[in-house]
């Protein structure tokens, strides 16, 4: 039996709270739109900014950051 390499990275916040929203959403649909309007201000609170010293890594974390919120807040 080989042991997988573990990764070094940790999920931020916002990954979390990303996740646990879509993970929500598909269990208990009809929330009320203003719940969706306050999620998606926060969501939009955390929206990565870019810098020349990221890494390939921070990179990839920023665009699925950025997809998720587009998939759940339109945009």
């Amino acid at each position: 039996m080989t042991v997988q390499p573990r990764s070094r990275m940790r999920p931020t916040v916002p990954a979390l709270l990303a996740a646990a929203m879509l993970l929500t959403g598909c269990l208990a649909p009809g929330g009320s739109a203003e719940t969706e309007r306050t999620i998606c201000r926060e969501l939009r609170a955390d929206l990565p900014t870019y810098s020349r010293r990221d890494t390939p890594e921070t990179l990839a974390a920023g665009a699925r950051f950025v997809e998720v919120f587009a998939a759940v807040c339109g945009g």
